[in-house]
């Protein structure tokens, strides 16, 4: 593995975090505010991160850390200093780094804070005894990105690129084989990021229409709206949307019968991948249609 072709290295991006890492290092486990990474072989790296709220700790987390350690047999914790070359990666974190050793596998890690965006991060690598990994682990560090300030959060896994405005909160998510999903809320909005694939085997009888019509149940609301056919950059495409009232009578009841009144969806069918995409947004108030049209215009499967 070569740390200094990054150009053949892969972006990861999970609700704020960003970073580089190897193209064979794949995702294995994850939560909304987890990710370990595997290579093949074993576990690579566990990321954990959080918001936190009043005054941050270092010692607190590495108090905790090496409470666990006593409890695993045959692992030596130790709080030491962060090496020279990690410095400069990290220099825009405060840091606490630390190592241990357990039988055949090594690991070392930081824990970090980012004093403008008040988040913590813990990163910890593996790798088997007598291995060096220390350059491409410099690689990843110095690619780790805390995106807690920026307006557009990039979401990067599993082939999924996308933006999505800071504001939306990550509430649930899937990736299944042929079925990603990934649904985002900001107080009364929600927007549906789907993948279906592949596209050939479901368009396989039918046209873009009539396989949503007759198969794509995961989006009934949506034919609220009507459907539409279109292109969309040159790809055929499926639109609609619907404009409900926003007097307080009609909220009240979309409240009530769980049937919204603002409807705004765009699916298409991206040949070049062999996917099927879609965007979908339902609110009790008007939809923003550029933000969604932004939302679309940056969403792809590699």
């Amino acid at each position: 593995m070569d740390s200094r072709n990054l150009e053949s290295w892969q972006t990861v991006a999970w609700n704020g975090i960003s970073m580089r890492v190897p193209s064979q290092w794949e995702v294995s486990s994850l939560t909304k505010s987890y990710l370990q990474l595997d290579d093949g072989i074993g576990p690579v790296l566990e990321l954990k991160w959080q918001q936190v709220r009043g005054v941050f700790s270092h010692q607190d987390h590495l108090k905790k850390l090496a409470r666990h350690s006593r409890s695993v047999p045959e692992l030596n914790f130790q709080q030491t200093s962060l090496p020279e070359e990690w410095h400069q990666a990290l220099r825009h974190f405060e840091t606490q780094y630390f190592e241990w050793q357990s039988g055949e596998v090594d690991g070392k890690g930081v824990v970090l804070y980012c004093p403008a965006s008040k988040q913590a991060s813990l990163l910890q690598f593996y790798q088997q005894r007598g291995l060096k990994g220390s350059e491409v682990q410099l690689g990843v560090l110095d690619s780790f990105r805390d995106q807690c300030e920026q307006n557009m959060v990039r979401w990067s896994l599993f082939g999924l690129n996308a933006l999505m405005p800071k504001s939306f909160e990550l509430i649930r998510y899937r990736f299944e084989p042929g079925r990603y999903q990934l649904e985002f809320k900001d107080r009364q909005e929600c927007v549906e990021l789907n993948r279906w694939g592949p596209a050939d085997l479901l368009l396989r009888k039918s046209d873009l229409r009539h396989w949503f019509e007759e198969k794509c149940k995961e989006l009934d609301w949506c034919r609220s709206a009507g459907i539409r056919e279109r292109n969309y950059h040159g790809s055929p495409a499926l639109y609609g949307k619907s404009r409900g009232s926003n007097s307080l009578t009609v909220r009240l009841w979309a409240r009530i019968s769980r049937k919204l009144p603002h409807v705004w969806f765009r699916i298409w069918h991206l040949s070049s991948r062999n996917q099927i995409l879609g965007v979908a947004a339902r609110g009790l108030k008007s939809l923003d249609e550029y933000l969604l049209e932004e939302i679309c215009r940056n969403y792809d499967m590699a």
